[in-house]
């Protein structure tokens, strides 16, 4: 699966009619709670550079040195550039944490709704074989169970982008208000929330351990064969309970790893023309963008920049979402 960088920047204008719930700032956030219960934060307008600061060449030695050369081959760091400026030209707000699966359950017993994984000629998904340590396709795998412990404080994995998109619909439908995926420019402007390293922590792939669960000791005392860990310990193997990390500055949680996310766009590579204000990548494609990286990705995945995409009905248990609401 590719992955890819993003770099960017935040400024601040926010919306003139926010209600008196929406007005309160805790922990110095605008954030508001649905009628789910899931808390969503208000993401300023504002400008950054959105693509990779360092030369492919920077790039892939990096990549290199962290250890991911098991998935070299699916990495394409020429998709990182060229590095271009962006304008997100009005507030948004964004999930605050993956859908976890408590929230996704919801969804399908008000609607009966069957995932990717539950229905058509190939039922099943991309699940973890604890046999064979690895993970493998298989109709026993769903939302409902990605073939390890997960509760309903977990971000729902094994979940198509079709799924997530219903998931936004229905939303919506209930709310009277638009819930989507958010494109991959709000996605990569959200995760940066004003930095410029490789991480919202910083360029250390340590300091990871502080703000996701990436691939790390805790990984690599139960599978001495990965790689690609770092050397802190995150304190979880597989996905963790969401918000168990520090924020970004923005008041976002699990932006790096856990799950990775999918976004509204079409994938596509960037390019010298691509538009200034509010892009929504290519009209067509084969892939949808995934962003973030996951429990099972090391550090040169995890970047704020990386890149991934999958067909819109791939479902994997390395992949969850998390929602915009535009109004």
């Amino acid at each position: 699966m590719k992955r890819l960088l993003c770099l960017v920047c935040a400024s601040l204008t926010l919306p003139s009619s926010l209600s008196a719930q929406e007005a309160k700032e805790p922990s110095g956030t605008k954030q508001i709670t649905n009628s789910i219960g899931m808390k969503l934060t208000l993401v300023p307008s504002g400008e950054f550079k959105m693509g990779s600061g360092e030369s492919a060449e920077a790039a892939e030695a990096f990549f290199t040195k962290t250890y991911r050369v098991h998935f070299l081959d699916a990495y394409d760091v020429k998709c990182e550039h060229p590095q271009h400026r962006v304008r997100i030209t009005r507030p948004f707000y964004l999930g605050t944490y993956h859908v976890t699966r408590g929230q996704f359950r919801q969804f399908v017993a008000d609607t009966r709704y069957k995932t990717d994984a539950e229905k058509g000629k190939r039922p099943g998904a991309r699940g973890w074989n604890p046999d064979t340590e690895a993970l493998g396709f298989d109709e026993m795998y769903s939302w409902q169970g990605a073939g390890f412990e997960q509760t309903d404080e977990h971000p729902v994995v094994c979940v198509s982008w079709n799924d997530a998109v219903a998931f936004c619909k229905w939303l919506g439908r209930n709310e009277g208000k638009t819930y989507r995926l958010p494109r991959e420019a709000e996605w990569e402007y959200a995760c940066r929330a004003g930095t410029t390293t490789r991480y919202s922590s910083g360029d250390d792939p340590e300091t990871l351990a502080k703000v996701g669960n990436v691939a790390d000791a805790a990984a690599k005392a139960q599978f001495p064969g990965w790689a690609w860990t770092i050397k802190a310990n995150d304190g979880y193997v597989f996905t963790a309970p969401v918000g168990k990390f520090e924020p970004n500055a923005f008041g976002l949680y699990d932006m790096h790893g856990n799950a990775l996310q999918w976004c509204a766009d079409w994938y596509g590579l960037y390019n010298a023309t691509s538009p200034t204000n509010d892009p929504t990548g290519p009209d067509f494609g084969d892939g949808r963008v995934l962003r973030g990286g996951s429990w099972l990705d090391g550090p040169g995945s995890c970047r704020s920049t990386s890149r991934g995409w999958g067909a819109p009905d791939n479902r994997d248990s390395i992949t969850g979402f998390r929602v915009a609401r535009t109004q």
